[in-house]
């Protein structure tokens, strides 16, 4: 059995401050991390991301990562992560954003989603139209720091060769 989530369970917990949403996108700049990482070196790369529980401590992150990586059909996966949703008791919504955005994301990974679409369209659209802007800037800034460092590792020492 496939529990879904109802439009009005859905938007009862999605309604979130501002500041709430601003708190969230520090778990989409982790997602980030994380699916990129899986797409540039495989699944498994992620599981020597989250072991660093200091920069990674959501527990439902880990367990998303955990299924995402062991777990090769997506249903199962998406059946897992949102009766995980369904059954916590939220004492904050901005809680079950970060999660939604997690198990979005972690089925993104797991269905080789493209990434830009990813993280330019659905994760900011769960942020709702007046900050969804915020979060596709945290995917720009990202991906920019990303081509620049990929930029830097690649380029020559100064002096290199030069003898």
């Amino acid at each position: 059995m496939i529990f879904t989530i109802s439009a009005e369970y859905f938007s009862g917990r999605i309604q979130c401050t501002r500041e709430d949403k601003q708190e969230c996108l520090y778990t989409v700049r982790q997602l980030l991390e994380l699916a990129f990482e899986a797409r540039e070196r495989g699944l498994l790369a992620m599981e020597d991301l989250i072991s660093d529980h200091a920069r990674f401590p959501d527990r439902f992150l880990h367990k998303a990562v955990e299924l995402t990586m062991e777990v090769s059909d997506p249903d199962k996966i998406r059946k897992v992560l949102y009766n995980l949703i369904i059954t916590t008791k939220y004492v904050a919504n901005n809680q079950f954003l970060k999660d939604l955005l997690i198990a979005e994301t972690m089925l993104a990974i797991s269905q080789s989603e493209d990434l830009d679409y990813v993280f330019a369209h659905l994760i900011p659209s769960y942020f709702g139209l007046d900050y969804s802007p915020q979060a596709e800037e945290v995917y720009r800034n990202y991906k920019i720091s990303r081509v620049q460092e990929r930029k830097r590792m690649t380029e020559p020492f100064p002096g290199a060769g030069q003898d």
